[in-house]
């Protein structure tokens, strides 16, 4: 008999800063582990924009973020593919990573959007060990 293993379902709220133009992810407990510098908390390749887009180009936004669909999502996040443009992160000073994941955002708030965005390893952090096929979000602020 073969089992099937079901990801976890996980649902947190995230918030994210912008300073000096350059958005992070406030995870302080990723930090305090010393699982990374505040390098690696930076949202770069389209991950920056879409916060720019969705916080009406403020310099916060809280997300409510999740594997698993949810009345008044905002936005889903489809993965598309696992790479990374290695020149851009250098260029911006992100950590240095082996890998991401894009996705693909088709709509925010019912208005057509067709934006890519990549998230770094970090992701895996927030989602206890894994890139999520899918990810729904919830603008919680603005």
């Amino acid at each position: 008999m073969q089992t099937i293993t079901q990801s976890p379902i996980i649902t947190k709220t995230l918030s994210f800063s912008k300073e000096a133009g350059i958005w992070y992810a406030d995870l302080p407990a990723f930090l305090e582990a010393g699982l990374g510098t505040k390098s690696n908390l930076m949202m770069v390749d389209g991950s920056d924009t879409f916060l720019d887009y969705i916080s009406n180009n403020q310099a916060k936004a809280t997300l409510k973020i999740s594997t698993e669909k949810f009345d008044h999502s905002d936005a889903v996040l489809n993965k598309i593919g696992i790479g990374m443009n290695k020149g851009l992160l250098d260029n911006i000073g992100h950590a240095l990573v082996d890998y991401g994941a894009y996705y693909l955002v088709e709509k925010f708030k019912e208005r057509s959007l067709s934006h890519q965005l990549w998230l770094c390893p970090v992701t895996e952090y927030v989602f206890e060990g894994g890139y999520p096929e899918t990810i729904y979000i919830k603008l919680l602020n603005n």
